[in-house]
């Protein structure tokens, strides 16, 4: 270990400066057991694309389909139809569905519609940017979805609240609000589509909203961030708003949002030459897949003229996500929107704590 390394993989996520680590971690083997964690992890591209393509390496730990804070609640009845949080045979129908529809919306039309959104919330101050970033994205997919403006602000809101359920450090009342969220959301759709509809279709809307959020509010933000690393990016990109995608498709790779994920063995497997027994947590290192050698050109710098392969931060395989195009999209126009104002805004920023989202927290002020 190096003298400034994270002390391990999940605290990488919120450490100033990982990505070197993430660098040795992909030149490594592709499966190791880390002692201090207690169980593998799966790095670089060869590691990362093993574990997510290995029909027995599953989402949820077999016989857990619901982590046990949840059983019982409004969120855990949300959390077992969401089919980002589960598989099998009564989740292949709806993802297929959900991927079918998402891959039909009109990019070109969210782009603007995102834009002017974001024109007219254009932040004034750390504050606001940090707020903005989690509800310009979701303004944005409520209107996709067919919500009125005057409700976005809500939904917003109860989607904040709502995610609180999905992440392990969330304390009691913050699983509190969740529940609250989670049943106003559900009447909300009901409202909106003004018919009964199947409950994992409800639970999978509230799906899009809840992965908007996050994951989308930290690519803004890591974009932010890029920005102000790079000096000459805003005037290139002010100049010629068509590299605006590929800019967030690097900010993707090179400072992705999603860190890792887990998988846990059905059954004994074999991966890599290495026998793994069954029950066994994998935790799978987006981020070093990121950053591997053998699949980026000089992974460390940052670069707006790369190949278009697949960036590991949005999954491999069965597990890619089909929002990815979508995200890039409000993303890019929320990013183009509000460029130049950004330039000038004195910042200073930490890490919101977390196990695998990198979200970083805006405050005034410029960073020393």
């Amino acid at each position: 270990m190096y003298l400034d390394d994270p002390v391990h993989a999940l605290a990488a996520v919120t450490h100033a400066a990982p990505y070197d680590y993430y660098r040795r971690l992909a030149a490594g083997p592709p499966l190791s057991f880390d002692a201090r964690l207690n169980c593998w992890l799966a790095t670089g591209v060869a590691g990362v694309q093993a574990v997510l393509e290995h029909a027995d390496c599953r989402v949820r730990p077999t016989g857990m389909a619901v982590p046990e804070n949840l059983v019982g609640t409004s969120c855990g009845a949300i959390f077992a139809e969401l089919v980002r949080m589960n598989e099998g045979a009564r989740h292949t129908v709806p993802k297929q569905v959900l991927a079918r529809v998402l891959g039909q919306v009109d990019l070109v039309r969210l782009h603007q519609s995102t834009l002017q959104i974001a024109h007219d919330h254009i932040p004034g101050n750390a504050v606001d940017l940090h707020n903005a970033m989690f509800e310009l994205p979701l303004f944005a997919m409520a209107g996709l979805l067919g919500f009125a403006p005057a409700q976005w602000p809500q939904l917003a809101a109860w989607t904040r609240d709502f995610v609180a359920c999905l992440s392990p450090l969330s304390n009691s009342d913050q699983l509190a609000g969740a529940q609250l969220a989670a049943a106003s959301l559900l009447q909300r759709f009901q409202l909106l589509l003004r018919e009964p509809v199947p409950d994992s279709l409800l639970a999978n809307l509230i799906g899009l909203l809840s992965q908007t959020c996050e994951a989308t509010a930290g690519l803004v933000g890591n974009a932010v961030l890029a920005l102000r690393a790079h000096g000459v990016l805003c005037a290139q990109l002010s100049a010629d708003p068509a590299l605006w995608p590929a800019m967030l498709r690097e900010v993707s790779r090179h400072d992705p949002s999603i860190h890792n994920t887990r998988r846990y063995t059905a059954c004994p497997v074999e991966i890599g030459g290495l026998a793994l027994p069954a029950g066994q947590m994998i935790l799978v290192v987006l981020a070093s897949a990121c950053h591997d050698a053998a699949a980026y050109a000089e992974p460390g710098r940052f670069m707006l003229q790369r190949p278009l392969v697949p960036v590991p931060g949005y999954g491999h395989g069965r597990h890619a996500c089909p929002g990815q195009q979508l995200a890039q999209t409000m993303a890019a126009a929320c990013m183009q929107a509000w460029c130049e104002t950004l330039a000038a805004m004195p910042l200073r920023w930490s890490y919101q704590p977390s196990l695998n989202a990198r979200i970083p927290v805006f405050m005034p002020g410029d960073v020393s």
